[in-house]
């Protein structure tokens, strides 16, 4: 316990005193990463994929941006800012501020409303997970052995796009840990003007309704066309509703192995198959 606390206040003291110095060592081994040798790697190959949804006059969207591994790709890419973060964790917005200058910042949480709610941090073994704060307050994992509850104020997309005025919104990632659903039902008008990509975390456990049954009827409201990567093929699949979720999703594979298909990515229709190819033709070529 005295071990981490250490290590959390001399990483806090490199972060406030050299931003610079530490994004570049923390952010090494996603800077590194290509086609060759991510395969086998227990780590987001859709960090790799978002290059082909972005040009320079894109906008990039995160929602759920937590230690900004996105950010970081999306930088190397698009103007800084051309992107928008949003991250409800007050430390870990914190943290993304003083990496990221220059971005624009929000500690909003998108959902399907304007208001005021409760945002929850879970602890496993005593141990706070930054990775699954959500919104969903009454979900509780399985390994999960207590909670924060933090005041947070909830916005949309809808309200996002209405404000700010921008325009060739390409990519939006979300990673709400289970609010995913409410986030896109804030965001209608957005999809109808805008018809970006979207890169969205789904994983069953965080639903008791079918995750299958969302991803059917955002492709037909949306018109998009759903796919997923294939680590093994090292492909975009667009054969998701010939798949069981329990098998693609198998909580044995659940954080240990990028075998577990928790990202799904949705594509407009009207260019969907033909991006599709000229992505998985540029990854065999890079890979070649």
């Amino acid at each position: 316990m005295i071990i981490s606390k250490l290590k959390a206040i001399k990483q806090n003291l490199e972060i406030n005193l050299f931003p610079l110095a530490y994004k570049k060592k923390y952010f090494e081994r996603i800077d590194s990463l290509n086609w060759k040798n991510i395969k086998n790697r227990n780590i987001e190959n859709e960090l790799l994929l978002i290059q082909y949804f972005l040009d320079s006059d894109s906008i990039f969207i995160d929602v759920g941006a937590n230690l900004g591994q996105y950010v970081f790709k999306a930088e190397g890419i698009i103007p800084r800012n051309h992107i928008y973060a949003f991250e409800p964790h007050p430390a870990l917005n914190k943290r993304l501020s003083k990496l990221f200058t220059g971005i624009h910042l929000s500690q909003d949480a998108l959902s399907d409303s304007e208001g005021n709610t409760q945002f929850k941090i879970p602890y496993f073994n005593n141990r706070e997970i930054h990775t699954r704060g959500t919104l969903k307050t009454e979900h509780i994992e399985i390994d999960e052995t207590n909670s924060v509850l933090i005041d947070v104020h909830i916005s949309t997309l809808n309200k996002f796009s209405e404000t700010r005025k921008t325009d060739n919104i390409s990519l939006v990632k979300i990673d709400v840990e289970g609010a995913e659903f409410d986030v896109i039902n804030g965001a209608n008008e957005m999809i109808e003007k805008f018809h970006p990509v979207f890169i969205i975390e789904i994983e069953q456990r965080h639903h008791k309704t079918s995750i299958l049954d969302f991803i059917m009827h955002l492709e037909k409201t949306g018109q998009y066309t759903c796919c997923y990567f294939d680590t093994i093929d090292q492909q975009l699949k667009t054969d998701i509703k010939d798949k069981k979720i329990e098998d693609i999703q198998s909580l044995d594979n659940h954080g240990k192995n990028r075998l577990f298909i928790n990202n799904f990515i949705f594509i407009p229709n009207e260019d969907a198959a033909k991006k599709v190819e000229d992505i998985n033709q540029k990854i065999q070529e890079a890979i070649n």
